[in-house]
């Protein structure tokens, strides 16, 4: 797209991408509980004064002022105030409108939050906040809250501003070599997005990516911190809440079993139960209640 139809677009088009839930700046007291629950969104918690410990698959990760926590989709997790209480700015975002807008070129536009997310490789990202990033959260919560002309348009460019910290944030700490630069990973995660649902093996896959399948077993492990059929099985089960939401939670879990490529309704539960720490009937009724 030439430089005036994209500007024109974006700043001067009529609609918005409307892809912010909800931000919102909430003073805890001291030890207050929120219970587990899960979203479809992308959850972003930074903490203005006091502390805050999320708990994500009985992960305590605490959070002090000016640092804050990005929740990846569908992942279980509460949280508890500290003894003082606190102050947090929450975001609820989605992402898949920018990764369709770029969905072939992630790596080499260096949207590494992105891709992070599109291959499924976190539960979560842990950093403190840049001032450049405290100031894009805070003004594009101060957007949502006075709703002034346009507040929907920079509320979008806010998102992206920070899609793009968020990158740098990543980037900034990958090493040379790292998952997200190695082409055969990519390759790999590539395949089983599109053949997810059948049955897949690691040596299909590695002669797919021209490599043998030890090498690709390695590359797993040393990147992604889990092996292939773990890598697959975690994308299944993603796979298999997104389908659910999609069909507001009426979709038969026989049904829902084999159409993510787990082969039985058994053999999906058992391991949705062992990846996830609950079963998958009593989590998607959270997903429902959520």
């Amino acid at each position: 797209m030439a430089a005036d139809g994209y500007l024109q677009a974006v700043l001067l088009g009529r609609d918005t991408l409307h892809l912010i839930d909800n931000a919102v700046v909430q003073a805890l007291p001291p030890d207050d509980h929120f219970s587990t629950h899960l979203h479809n969104t992308v959850e972003l918690i930074l903490c203005t004064e006091g502390t805050i410990t999320l708990t994500l698959f009985q992960t305590p990760l605490t959070l002090e002022k000016n640092e804050y926590l990005v929740i990846y989709p569908h992942i279980p997790h509460c949280s508890d105030a500290g003894p003082e209480g606190c102050s947090i700015l929450q975001l609820h975002f989605h992402t898949e409108a920018f990764r369709r807008l770029v969905a072939d070129a992630l790596k080499d536009r260096e949207l590494y939050f992105l891709l992070d997310v599109a291959m499924d490789r976190r539960r979560f990202l842990k950093q403190r906040a840049t001032e450049q990033f405290y100031d894009c959260v805070l003004y594009l919560e101060q957007e949502l809250e006075q709703k002034r002309p346009n507040y929907r348009r920079m509320c979008d460019l806010y998102l992206f501003q920070l899609i793009l910290l968020l990158s740098r944030q990543i980037g900034e700490g990958i090493a040379p070599g790292s998952s997200l630069g190695n082409r055969h990973l990519i390759t790999a995660a590539q395949y089983i997005q599109q053949h997810y649902a059948e049955k897949i093996t690691a040596g299909q896959v590695a002669e797919y990516c021209g490599v043998t399948p030890r090498r690709l077993t390695a590359l797993f492990t040393e990147k992604l911190n889990m092996n292939f059929s773990t890598y697959l099985i975690y994308f299944r089960i993603n796979k298999a809440i997104e389908l659910m939401e999609l069909h507001q939670g009426r979709y038969p879990l026989t049904r829902l079993a084999l159409d993510t490529g787990f082969g039985s309704p058994a053999h999906f539960s058992r391991m949705f139960k062992e990846k996830m720490g609950v079963s998958p009937t009593r989590y998607f009724e959270a997903l429902a209640r959520s």
